[in-house]
């Protein structure tokens, strides 16, 4: 079998525990680069911060962010985009301020979050989002206010809640009352909000499509639950040892922990022996 794309998922998996790029793992890429295997990100993190990584690899083609809303390699010309409208926006607004939570709404410049509840919150606002320091947040004291005057989208909604409870209570309601919205629980206190059908599989899918390479031509290698479907359905998926058991039960393949350089590992053992690809 001859791979044609590479599509990596960036923390837990690229990167060490530590945010580290390693030496031996951007060698490996620069090599089945050199192969003529075309090389994206496919990552939660914001465009801003993914980017960065893709520049330390060199890639040059889109890298798929946000999740898989957001498709592209340059910020002002995305070649796919999966955004909540702004009307079920400023709805989503009105309910979630009912509740005593922290929101962040987030695109490819910025996030639009309402003000820390508590002060002691003010670090928690980039919720469960490993992203540095320049991407822009701006508080605000009334989201649906900001909406009012801001007609724009957004690529995901977090929302923080302590009370386990309560939260039970405002995921059933969010699935009850939004059906163009998909939601997932990253955490018993965070949860996770995108328009239906956007996830990082159906990103990969939308760029594999544009350069018309076929499924079983993708190796993919990540370590989350949100990796698991693209682990599951493409060539070859491989899931990093440090992934939950469920994300490993659905790829062909196990490699090293992050922290072992498990994606240099699987560049060498699956493209050594591969020829150049034209």
């Amino acid at each position: 079998m001859v791979y044609r794309l590479l599509a990596l998922d960036i923390d837990g998996t690229l990167l060490s525990s530590n945010n580290r790029l390693n030496r031996q793992t951007k060698d490996a890429i620069q090599y089945v680069q050199k192969k003529g295997v075309i090389v994206t990100l496919v990552s939660e993190r914001h465009f801003h911060s993914a980017a960065k990584v893709a520049r330390a690899l060199r890639l040059t083609q889109p890298i798929i962010t946000h999740g898989g809303a957001f498709v592209s390699s340059s910020m002002d010309h995305p070649v796919y985009t999966s955004k909540i409208d702004h009307s079920v926006l400023m709805q989503l607004a009105e309910f979630l301020e009912t509740y005593p939570c922290q929101i962040q709404m987030s695109h490819e410049r910025l996030s639009i979050s309402n003000r820390p509840l508590q002060k002691n919150l003010i670090a928690k606002m980039t919720i469960g989002m490993n992203e540095p320091l320049f991407y822009p947040v701006t508080y605000v004291d009334s989201l649906s206010q900001y909406l009012l005057e801001n007609y724009e989208g957004a690529t995901d909604v977090k929302v923080k809640l302590e009370d386990k409870k309560v939260m039970d209570d405002l995921e059933k309601s969010i699935n009850d009352y939004f059906p163009s919205l998909d939601a997932w629980r990253t955490s018993s206190d965070s949860l996770t909000l995108v328009r239906k059908g956007t996830s990082k599989f159906n990103g990969l899918l939308f760029f594999a499509g544009q350069l018309g390479i076929p499924l079983h031509e993708i190796v993919a290698v990540g370590d989350s639950v949100q990796d698991a479907e693209m682990i599951e359905k493409v060539g070859l998926g491989v899931a990093v040892r440090n992934a939950p058991a469920e994300v490993k039960a659905k790829a062909d393949w196990v490699t090293r922990s992050n922290d072992m350089e498990g994606v240099a590992y699987v560049v060498r053992e699956v493209f050594r022996k591969q020829i150049r690809v034209h």
